[in-house]
This record gives structure tokens, C-alpha cells and sequence, in this order.
């Protein structure tokens, strides 16, 4: 198809008929049972050379699951 075709053309989208009809699942409806949440912690030095990096006391407070550095 040219683009000239496709400029005002109707397209036929796969995901209307669920949310028009009200049957659409959005991130609210899924059940939140044993969710977990991230947390991202940046440097506060902009460009400073990380040479280590102490995961100690992020490991043993509770509830964590895991602790990933780069």
C-alpha cells in the first residue's frame, strides 16, 4: 500500500473490540498476590568512578530478595 493510501485510511485495530466492549484487561485489574517491588539507587556523583560498591546491608534487611549491581 502507497503512502498516499494510507493517509485518512481506516485501519483495523486488534485491540478495540475488548476496550470498547468493556472486557479489556488493564495493569488494575491483574490480582496482586506476592507482588514485588524494584528499587533503582543511582550515584549521586555524575561522572565519578564507582571502584566498589557495599550490598552488605541491603542483603540483610528484611524482605529483600535480591540485591543486582552493574
Amino acid at each position: 500500500m502507497a503512502v498516499s493510501q494510507m493517509i485518512g485510511a481506516s485501519i483495523k485495530r486488534r485491540e478495540d473490540p475488548a476496550l470498547v466492549t468493556g472486557t479489556g484487561t488493564f495493569v488494575d485489574d491483574i490480582p496482586q498476590t506476592a507482588v514485588v517491588h524494584m528499587a533503582i539507587v543511582r550515584s549521586t556523583e555524575a561522572h565519578a568512578r564507582i571502584v566498589a560498591i557495599d550490598t552488605t546491608r541491603a542483603k540483610d534487611a528484611d524482605g529483600v530478595l535480591a540485591v543486582f549491581t552493574g
